[in-house]
């Protein structure tokens, strides 16, 4: 994919329950996706919370490691079993985060994996419609 050698893209999305504001930056071999996912029809708000990678304990233990740090809730539960979360922390420099009523992605993939950053959107979208279904069981209870 030809591209220019620096570049950004911003644009806004919306679905019926959410509203997604989406942020591109590339260089000549990354790109950098920001993504902030809002929940229009949420009940209450998240708990805050944040899911990052470790890079130091990572390095020393040769393996995947993540820092988390706020409140447990139902969602943050969702967000560290997801599989989709899983996927998306792949990505370099990772980070997800639940604030208010957004859920918000940030890292950054290789220029010439187009695959991945395109499965980024349909992680997030597979993501929010888990908080969907987790949001309409807790209503109903």
């Amino acid at each position: 994919m030809k591209t220019l050698l620096q570049g950004r893209v911003e644009f806004v999305e919306r679905t019926d329950n959410w509203s997604m504001e989406v942020d591109v930056k590339w260089t000549k071999r990354w790109f950098t996706t920001s993504v902030t996912s809002r929940q229009l029809h949420l009940k209450s708000d998240f708990e805050s919370c944040a899911l990052t990678q470790a890079h130091v304990l990572s390095f020393i233990s040769r393996s995947d490691t993540f820092n988390f740090s706020g409140k447990k809730s139902a969602y943050s539960e969702l967000l560290l079993e997801s599989v989709e979360t899983q996927c998306l922390m792949d990505s370099k420099n990772a980070s997800i985060k639940l604030e208010g009523k957004c859920l918000i992605f940030k890292g950054s993939v290789r220029k010439k994996d187009i695959n991945s950053l395109s499965n980024i959107f349909k992680l997030i979208e597979m993501l929010q419609n888990n908080i969907d279904s987790l949001d309409s069981t807790t209503s109903r209870s």
